[in-house]
């Protein structure tokens, strides 16, 4: 086995044994179990085992595979500005960043899921797509699923928004799921 080899398992290893230290961690976790629904360390462990399961893979395959090239962001990140000749926006970057600090503060007035609906739509007319029809279908498919996987699947609180925007979550919740 060469050096190559283990020098690229390094990541993942380190990746396991913070899932394994983690996992073992949150079960220690001490709530009042409530039948019929989901603890706060299910999420977690669930999240944990599957970075567990990804990281064993992985060092499975780079040990039995060999090391392979990969490139991340840092090898795109060293390409010199002859290689990479896209356009800059900074005007966009901060129109984002402008954008997401507004839906930050919209957040608790027109709860989560409005502000959601309304901040992908604008984040795509912000990046200078314009097929209408397309952004507002996305937005609208993107805030069920959303609310659908939050408030069904997950049981997460989301802020409601204050009256009368607090009747969008209302609506989003009688879908069924």
């Amino acid at each position: 086995m060469a050096w190559g080899q283990v020098r690229s398992t390094i990541p993942y290893v380190v990746g396991l044994v913070l899932a394994v230290g983690l996992f073992v961690h949150i079960g220690r976790v001490d709530y009042t179990h409530r039948p019929g629904q989901l603890g706060p360390d299910v999420w977690p462990k669930i999240a944990l085992g599957l970075m567990g399961i990804v990281c064993a893979f992985e060092i499975g395959r780079r040990l039995v595979r060999g090391a392979t090239v990969t490139r991340g962001v840092a090898d795109l990140l060293e390409q010199s500005e002859s290689e990479d000749a896209g356009e800059s926006h900074p005007w966009l970057v901060a129109g984002g960043i402008v954008l997401v600090s507004v839906y930050a503060v919209l957040v608790p007035v027109l709860g989560f899921l409005l502000a959601t609906f309304l901040f992908l739509a604008a984040f795509m007319y912000l990046g200078r797509y314009r097929r209408h029809v397309a952004i507002w279908s996305i937005s609208a498919i993107a805030t069920v699923l959303i609310g659908v996987l939050f408030l069904r699947i997950a049981y997460v609180s989301l802020p409601r928004g204050t009256p009368p925007f607090d009747r969008f979550t209302d609506f989003i919740r009688l879908i069924p799921g």
